[in-house]
């Protein structure tokens, strides 16, 4: 019990979404509340019903006092308790259960559910950064442009597959249809003008479970690491998209990588961005970092 959060006297609380990962978070949040308990550590397991839900617990719990609070689920259950947690000192502890997970691959969290509640028991909170855009935080990728509507299509349902499969799936289907949008992008780095196929701008390295769009991106220095990539044939991104698995698609010439603790983007009409699975915000938008806003249970390494 050395490395826990909380005493035997502070109740941990843990949020899980029932349908996340087709059930597997419910298994999941019941095992991890076993652990806690087994380990000295009282918790209190609650249930989402509906879209906002973990929200609501998330506030619920902050104000009562919880020693921390388990978001179990994927990207979309973390990004709903983010403004309850960010900024308080309630430590968020992590159980990937959802499609994606891609928070959880971003800051080492062992997707398998052993490993991810060992840490819960054994971790030390640490602060971590997040992103923020229009009125919104988010933990992993915001998406702009192709990636954007591929991921707006999984969120309305017009995929019929999940995950990372539906991914790929998606972006074949938008290939045909999508018309790149000329942009202005302002940081850090100056500006940048012209037609864009997406430009993806990442707290932690990957979307879509695993997809290594910014395999670079740090969530513990202050910085959002931006991919911008240039129009190119469908034939084109049907052979780099590939390499977004390993990180290696930042070295074909179409693609450029900056940082930045802040990126502006004004296009010419508006168009909508994602993060976390989620809605965000819609150009023109102003994303930025919040450095160190949430601490999060993770593994003791000494090495950080």
């Amino acid at each position: 019990r050395e490395g826990c959060v909380g005493t035997a006297d502070s109740k941990w609380v843990v949020i899980a979404n029932p349908t996340a990962g087709g059930g597997r978070a419910r298994r999941a949040a019941r095992a991890a509340t076993a652990a806690l308990a087994q380990s000295g550590l009282p918790a209190e397991l609650l249930f989402s019903r509906e879209p906002g839900d973990a929200a609501v617990l998330a506030r619920r719990a902050v104000a009562e006092g919880a020693a921390a609070v388990v978001a179990c689920g994927g990207d979309g259950t973390i990004a709903e308790v983010l403004p309850a947690l960010a900024e308080t000192g309630v430590p968020l502890g992590v159980l990937p259960a959802g499609t994606a997970n891609d928070f959880a691959r971003g800051l080492g969290i062992p997707l398998q559910l052993s490993g991810a509640i060992d840490i819960l028991v054994r971790g030390r909170p640490r602060a971590v950064d997040l992103g923020f855009a229009g009125d919104r935080l988010f933990c992993t990728v915001a998406a702009f442009g192709f990636d954007a509507e591929v991921s707006q299509a999984m969120v309305e349902g017009r995929v019929p597959i999940a995950g990372t499969l539906g991914y790929v799936y998606a972006c074949l289907r938008q290939l045909p249809v999508f018309q790149p949008p000329t942009v202005r992008l302002s940081g850090e780095f100056g500006q940048i003008e012209g037609p864009v196929l997406l430009v993806a701008t990442g707290n932690t390295p990957s979307y879509g479970g695993g997809m290594k769009i910014v395999p670079a991106a740090d969530p513990f220095d202050g910085k959002l690491d931006i991919c911008i990539v240039s129009p190119v044939s469908r034939w084109t991104v049907m052979a780099v998209l590939p390499r977004v698995f390993s990180g290696s698609h930042v070295n074909h010439p179409a693609v450029r990588m900056v940082r930045s603790s802040w990126l502006q983007i004004d296009t010419g009409e508006s168009r909508v961005l994602l993060a976390d699975g989620e809605h965000l915000t819609r150009t023109p938008a102003r994303i930025e970092t919040r450095p160190g806003a949430l601490d999060v249970i993770l593994a003791t390494d000494p090495s950080r």
